[in-house]
């Protein structure tokens, strides 16, 4: 009898799963023979996934998985290799990184000799009326033994560049070079006070160098013609397609310009728009946004606003960065408070106006100092406003007070990051800072273990967009140099499934989305890299040669290194 009863169960079982399958819809595409990483803690491995229009709705076995195909279902043959959430790169500027793809490039540039020559190679192809932008320079590559880095000045690039004006950036955007003919259309003169928040650098005589730190930047930046529609939209699906190949399915754009929002927008309407773009506009805004409604991630799966990009300080690359204590190579600076924090009761009042209106805010700090006044801040607004779901972030939060990892966790504040910009400035921050602050700079490591959450990003076009060079750079902290191939400050270095975690999981928490995706999960949107290698299977330091081979975003695929 019990025999009896149990051959009964077993065919109901399998009359129901009978059933089941006959009324089950045909996926609209399947991924099989993966080994898939779902960053979803319920099932984090699995073989292969089925989609039905933008959404996951089955993530298992070969076979379970099989169980979805219908006639016309597209099956995609993983081929055994790693397939993961898309990165959701949590800090970009992304008009600003389509544009560099066709600007002059001078990250590179390991010479003054080679940046001039590149300079008068690019005025030779420039139209008049046009400018010549971009840049990236790095004066640090400059640097040997005998002979330390100096900043670029105007002398160099005005026999280059002639009449044309001239105004190229330092790499990490809060520098940036103008020549002769660009200083007389701005009217700097020696004459001309350093704004709020930014400093006109000169010579031992008074005149400018052409060197022009952070907000002084904005007295040139105003007199260069705005982009064009047509050239909007071409950086825009310039930097749609570089993000498709390195496997970038979303991305938070900061300092967004309402006429790239526009642009986002009308791309989305056609269909084209193949990241995930998370707008913030500048924090001086805000009113705009909070007065007709709009709230924290208002929008579509594809375009989303509500966030708000403000300034703490600048950057360390700069001696910018607002610090507790002089550089250590520069006694007498302690870098500046931004235009935004001057008078710092301006900067509480916007923060506090845009929460109560629902909006989100994003604060670029880096300096010690800075971070800390903005801590103070984001304490105030909790304080005032009241309990609530506001995410916070420090974008940046790269040099940090030992007392301020605490607050960080306490007041739930997220710390946006770029592992990338640890290797990059590994070659020479601790000269600037020291050894003892060098201990607490990109300090990844300190803030997981002090319950910190992380949002991984590039800061691109400062960084590279791979997201293989940002997991890289986090697990390895080997400096570009070579110099230190077991890592600066190897202590603050992190495990590759956490890196992995921080940048799908992470930004999706940072910009309100992690239950539309950061995992392979049923029920979220189907954005996915299938990648070459196995990157939690090979040597960390080779995970910066790791191509992507497959892209999807919403089901759809957007990049194949293989076409069928």
């Amino acid at each position: 009898m019990a025999r009896l009863t149990k051959l009964c169960v077993l065919a109901l079982l399998l009359a129901q799963t009978f059933v089941a399958s006959a009324q089950r819809p045909a996926a609209d595409v399947i991924i099989m023979n993966a080994r898939v990483w779902t960053v979803d803690r319920e099932r984090p491995r699995a073989e292969a996934v089925a989609i039905i229009h933008s959404r996951i709705v089955a993530v298992g076995t070969n076979a379970e998985i099989d169980n979805w195909r219908g006639e016309k279902t597209q099956v995609i043959d993983g081929f055994g290799k790693l397939l993961l959430p898309g990165f959701n790169d949590a800090h970009v500027h992304f008009v600003s990184g389509g544009m560099q793809l066709d600007q002059v490039d001078l990250k590179d540039a390991d010479n003054p000799e080679e940046f001039k020559r590149r300079i008068a190679a690019r005025a030779k192809r420039t139209q008049k009326g046009e400018w010549i932008l971009g840049g990236d320079w790095d004066e640090q590559r400059w640097a040997t033994e005998k002979k330390p880095a100096t900043l670029p000045t105007k002398k160099l690039v005005d026999s280059a560049a002639g009449d044309i004006p001239v105004f190229v950036n330092r790499y990490d955007g809060h520098m940036g070079l103008a020549n002769s003919a660009a200083l007389r259309i701005a009217g700097i003169t020696r004459q001309t006070k350093n704004p709020p928040g930014g400093e006109i650098v000169r010579d031992s005589n008074g005149d400018p160098t052409g060197i022009l730190k952070d907000a002084a930047m904005n007295l040139v930046a105003e007199k260069i013609p705005r982009m064009t529609r047509s050239r909007r939209t071409a950086a825009v699906r310039r930097a749609l397609q570089h993000a498709a190949k390195l496997g970038v399915t979303s991305v938070q754009d900061m300092g967004s310009d309402p006429e790239d929002i526009s642009v986002y927008a009308e791309l989305e309407e056609k269909g084209e728009l193949t990241a995930r773009v998370y707008a913030a506009v500048l924090i001086a805004n805000w009113a705009d946004e909070a007065k007709v409604g709009m709230r924290r991630s208002f929008g579509s799966s594809y375009l989303r606003v509500g966030a708000l990009k403000g300034y703490a300080d600048g950057s360390l690359g700069s001696s910018t960065a607002y610090m507790f204590e002089p550089f250590a190579d520069e006694p007498k600076n302690q870098g500046l408070l931004a235009e935004d924090m001057q008078p710092v009761e301006k900067m509480r009042e916007r923060l506090l106006k845009s929460d109560a209106g629902g909006l989100q805010s994003c604060v670029h700090a880096i300096g010690d100092q800075a971070i800390s006044m903005t801590l103070d801040l984001f304490a105030d607004v909790q304080k005032t406003n009241g309990p609530g779901d506001r995410r916070q972030r420090v974008e940046h939060a790269q040099h940090m007070a030992q007392k301020d990892f605490k607050r960080f966790a306490d007041l739930n504040v997220i710390a946006s990051v770029q592992p990338y910009h640890a290797i990059d400035d590994g070659r020479w921050a601790e000269t600037r800072l020291g050894p003892e602050r060098a201990k607490t700079t990109y300090a990844f490591k300190t803030f997981l273990d002090s319950g910190v959450r992380l949002a991984l990003g590039t800061d691109w076009n400062v960084a590279p967009l791979n997201p293989m060079l940002t997991v890289y750079a986090a697990a390895t902290r080997a400096t570009l140099d070579g110099k230190q191939p077991e890592g600066w400050v190897p202590e603050q270095k992190i495990k590759v499934a956490d890196a992995v975690e921080a940048y799908t999981m992470g930004s999706a928490y940072a910009e309100f989305q992690e239950k539309e995706k950061g995992s392979i999960t049923p029920g979220k949107l189907a954005d996915m890299v299938l990648l070459s290698d196995d990157i939690f299977a090979i040597r960390p330091d080779t995970i910066k040669d790791v191509t992507v081979e497959l892209t999807v975003v919403g089901g759809k695929v957007v990049y194949r290194k293989h076409p069928e």
